[in-house]
C-alpha cells in the first residue's frame, strides 16, 4: 500500500456534532466516537435517541453496513466482549 493510500485509510473523519442531514456513515462514525466501544445495538439505540422517527431496525441495518465498510478499510477494530462484537474507531 502506498503512503498516500495508507494515510487515507489510517484515520476516519469524525464530525464535530450530530446532524440529521449528514450522511449515514458520518452519523455512525460520530455516534461510535461518542460511545468509544460499542455493539451494533448500542450504536442503534443511540442513533434512535438522535432520530426517534427512524425505527431501530433501520438504524441497526445502516450501522451494520457502515461498520462493515469501515472495517474493510481498516478504520474500525472489532473485539469480542461477553460473546458480542464490540467496535471502536482506529486512532491515527
Amino acid at each position: 500500500m502506498s503512503n498516500s493510500n495508507q494515510t487515507f485509510f489510517s484515520t476516519c473523519r469524525v464530525p464535530d456534532q450530530y446532524n440529521k442531514v449528514i450522511c449515514t456513515q458520518d452519523k455512525v462514525v460520530y455516534t461510535l466516537s461518542q460511545l468509544k466501544h460499542a455493539t451494533v445495538a448500542d450504536i442503534a439505540l443511540k442513533l434512535r435517541e438522535y432520530e426517534p422517527a427512524v425505527n431501530t431496525f433501520t438504524h441497526e441495518k445502516n450501522t451494520i453496513e457502515v461498520l462493515n465498510y469501515l472495517f474493510d478499510r481498516g478504520l474500525v477494530k472489532i473485539t469480542k466482549q461477553n460473546g458480542k462484537l464490540s467496535y471502536n474507531l482506529v486512532s491515527a
